[in-house]
């Protein structure tokens, strides 16, 4: 394999050839080394990037090389580097490596800029198998070692070898300064590469396309992003100013491309239709603006993920977007300024998916079931009005409902204790099994609402001191469904966050 290029020192006087080769015999002809590289990335990624982009370019890719170079082979040899710069011809003399180098002096006649260059042609070994490592373009050397495009295949890409040498004597490798200086100049130039360069930003990028209508199509744009989302970004700030919202314009600043972008591919993600995409962010976007500009707390905020995933919960409906909004207003989650969408929505979907089952203990009253059934209604209706009004998932296990096979009475009851999160223990009477069942769920630690009858059997000593609330009987359908109303939704707003004042 001959590599060609042009002979020069770097800004540090690194010598080193840059030039044009084939992508794939690059890639061939060389390996990285993670001892001090990052993992690979996507393949998929990266190889798409090569086949399918119209606009296809990036900077060199960085090899180094080294020679290799036998000590006091000969008297006044000269070193391969120092041979070459003078433009000599350099020819391996370390058994079994053919490589050579020979150099040509190319002469300009102009006034500016170099008036010569050096050109060389080295000639690699061939049973060298891997005579470069890669400094920066590993990923990319790595996408097109495994791509079968025939696009690939005929890729051809800039890079930059940097030379040095590797000195032998009649045992193998010497490891001396120069070797030493090296190496360690290849690791720092790793390091320079990859963390003192100062990248565009996501919306510099995203603005010389996006706001180009003229030079970059709608079509153009999905074939450059792979995506349909950044022409619904183009059509959204052809809609409406940013500088509109200026309950949230503090963190959309300068960056709404970048986030609108976000909002959208998201939004194709999870099968949103394109012709109700953009209206349908507008929408939230006037809501949530609205929403910041009315509390002072939410305004503070200059979280992204925050205010993403309130324009996320918007979108699926004014019922999860009112339960959210509760959520992050009860439990000051609006206090944390660094938080990804993601990680928030996961939460709060997984809080909202957990079902609050409520369990009432009560005495049979007489046995009489047409009593019975109508301490459910009022149970059940106060439950479902509560779920309905808060978007809550809560429901009621019904009570003494003993339908279908035959089962062991006692410990379904245990069961469902232990399973619910909240407990309504009537009391009325000092019933035995209602105080048994009660103080079960004491124990379990529930949070438990205590009811009683007015006017029914003092309480017993042993809970003398806890607080319950007693209901008029006769009005019991008023009166106790007031009374476990606002005692669950205290229950739901100081242990759950879920309700606001």
């Amino acid at each position: 394999m001959i590599i060609q290029g042009i002979l020069d020192n770097s800004l540090n006087g690194q010598l080193c050839i840059r030039g044009f080769a084939n992508i794939k015999d690059l890639a061939r002809l060389s390996e990285a080394d993670y001892t001090y590289q990052r993992g690979l990335l996507n393949r998929s990624d990266i190889s798409d990037f090569l086949e399918t982009q119209s606009f296809l370019f990036f900077p060199e890719v960085i090899l180094s090389y080294k020679f290799k170079y036998k000590l006091k082979d000969k008297p006044n040899a000269v070193a391969p580097l120092k041979l070459i710069q003078e433009g000599r011809k350099y020819k391996s003399n370390v058994n079994g490596d053919n490589t050579e180098i020979t150099v040509k002096t190319v002469t300009f006649n102009k006034d500016f800029g170099a008036k010569s260059i050096k050109v060389v042609e080295l000639k690699l070994d061939d049973n060298v198998i891997k005579p470069f490592h890669r400094i920066d373009g590993n990923h990319r050397l790595n996408a097109a070692e495994g791509s079968t495009s025939a696009k690939v295949e005929r890729m051809v890409i800039p890079f930059c070898i940097l030379l040095g040498t590797e000195y032998y004597d009649e045992k193998g490798i010497v490891y001396n300064d120069e070797s030493k200086v090296f190496d360690k100049a290849i690791k720092v130039f790793f390091h320079n590469i990859n963390s003192k360069t100062i990248p565009l930003t996501s919306e510099e990028n995203l603005k010389v396309m996006i706001d180009d209508s003229d030079n970059f199509s709608d079509e153009e744009l999905e074939g450059i992003f792979t995506g349909r989302y950044p022409i619904l970004t183009r059509q959204l700030i052809k809609k409406v100013n940013p500088e509109i919202f200026t309950g949230i314009g503090h963190i959309l600043n300068s960056n709404y491309r970048t986030y609108f972008n976000d909002i959208f591919k998201r939004l194709l993600n999870d099968g949103v239709g394109e012709d109700v995409a953009v209206e349908c962010v507008l929408n939230s976007l006037q809501a949530v603006n609205q929403l910041y500009q009315n509390n002072a707390d939410l305004k503070a905020n200059d979280s992204f993920g925050l205010l993403t995933s309130f324009l996320w919960y918007h979108i699926q409906g004014i019922d999860k977007f009112n339960a959210f909004r509760n959520w992050i207003l009860s439990n000051h989650i609006f206090e944390i300024h660094e938080v990804k969408a993601s990680s928030i929505i996961k939460i709060f979907d997984k809080l909202m998916s957990q079902e609050i089952k409520v369990f009432v203990a009560m005495p049979y009253f007489e046995g009489n079931p047409q009593i019975v059934d109508e301490y459910n209604k009022i149970y059940s209706d106060t439950i479902t009005k509560i779920a309905n009004n808060w978007n809550i998932n809560i429901s009621l296990y019904p009570i003494m409902s003993n339908k279908g096979a035959t089962s062991d009475q006692i410990q379904d009851i245990i069961n469902k204790i232990k399973e619910a999160k909240i407990i309504i223990a009537d009391i009325t009477d000092n019933n035995a099994n209602v105080l048994y069942e009660m103080g079960w769920a004491r124990a379990l630690d529930k949070k438990v609402i205590i009811v009683k009858k007015t006017n029914s059997s003092p309480t017993k000593s042993d809970i003398q001191n806890d607080t319950w609330h007693e209901y008029d009987d006769r009005y019991r359908s008023t009166s106790l469904g007031k009374i476990v109303e606002d005692n669950i939704l205290e229950i739901l707003k100081n242990n759950y966050g879920l309700i606001i004042e």
